[in-house]
Order: C-alpha cells, then structure tokens, then sequence
C-alpha cells in the first residue's frame, strides 16, 4: 500500500485538489480537518474544550469562532487545545491505515494541514505539498467568512513557511493559475499520468 501525505499552507489550494482525488481517482482519504469537525461534535471532547476554554462552549454546543480567538490570542491555548484533539485524532489515523492494509488498498492518502509541522513525514512513502503565491494565499484567506487581516496574520504566524514545506516535501504543485493546471500537474507527478 502506497500512503501518500497531502499538506498545504492555509488556502494554498490542497482542498480543490483533494475534491477531484476524492471524484475522480476515488483513493480513500483520511482528511484530518474532517476529523477534527467530528471531534467538534463529540460531546467528550467538547467537556474537555470546556475544561480548557470555557468561553468557548455555549448552550448551542462549542462556538468554532470563540475557540479560534482564543487560540489565536494565547500562545499557550494551542498547545492545551492540541492536547485534547491529537491523541483521538492519531487513534483515528492509525485505525484507517490498519483498515486500509488489511484490505490491501493500493493507495492511500492522507491530507494533513500540518504533517510538517507535527513531524509526520515518516508516516508517508510520499509527501506532496500544494503551493501558491503569498500574494494569492493572501486574497483567498481574506474571502473567508469572519476573517480580518490582524487573524490572518497571527494564523500564519503559527503555520511553518511555505518556503520550509517546499524544501521538506517529495513533490511540489503549483496552484498559482487554476484547478485545471493544479490538476495535470498532480496527475503527471504525483499519479504518474500524462495529461
């Protein structure tokens, strides 16, 4: 079985790229996003958020929006908050896996925000690193809902630059242009397919 690491800055373009991998190559993809919104829901883990950061839960279950600013204002509060999501989220990541060898699937991916800066790359026979512009990264972030330069900034602040994701992954696409072009260069690099 071929495990291969999708990662990517904020808004660098690896979610378009995930869609057509999911629709069109059907590899399993475990999505440690998706992940973590289930965890959201579970009402364990959202005692445990409590815990941590009671002004984030409401009577309507977590409020997404209060747990990011306080994350975002506290360096502590992402390590507390790591501490509550990383052991079920690496319990759900080795479960697909152990599933997917039994079955003997022939590929695999996983697409993880932050593989590098968790230091996953072992995990992986191939890691893949989907870049952009600064530039670009930047007017994408700021077409997100609720979003202001000021979180932005410190969001980035806590990813690993672009530039070490580059210097660290096996292979690098560019989605300077548009999902079609991100696409063929996935499919030629990565899939092994002329397009």
């Amino acid at each position: 079985m071929q495990v291969i690491g999708l990662t990517g800055s904020m808004a660098s373009g690896k979610s378009s790229v995930v869609r057509r991998i999911r629709t069109l190559l059907k590899w399993p993809i475990w999505d440690a996003d998706a992940e973590v919104n289930k965890l959201y829901q579970c009402p364990i883990i959202i005692q445990r958020i409590l815990h941590q950061f009671p002004l984030a839960v409401t009577n309507q279950g977590l409020d997404r929006q209060k747990l990011r600013y306080a994350v975002s204002e506290d360096s502590t509060a992402l390590v507390k908050l790591e501490s509550v999501l990383y052991p079920p989220l690496e319990e759900s990541r080795r479960r697909f896996l152990s599933h997917h060898q039994r079955l003997r699937t022939p590929v695999v991916l996983l697409d993880i925000p932050l593989l590098f800066e968790n230091n996953l790359e072992n995990l992986f026979d191939l890691t893949v690193v989907i870049k952009c512009s600064e530039w670009l990264q930047k007017q994408r972030i700021m077409k997100r809902q609720g979003m202001k330069e000021s979180l932005m900034q410190r969001l980035l602040a806590r990813q690993m630059p672009q530039k070490e994701k580059q210097r660290r992954a096996d292979i690098i696409i560019d989605s300077n242009l548009n999902h079609h072009h991100t696409w063929i260069q996935f499919m030629t690099m990565v899939v092994g397919e002329k397009q």
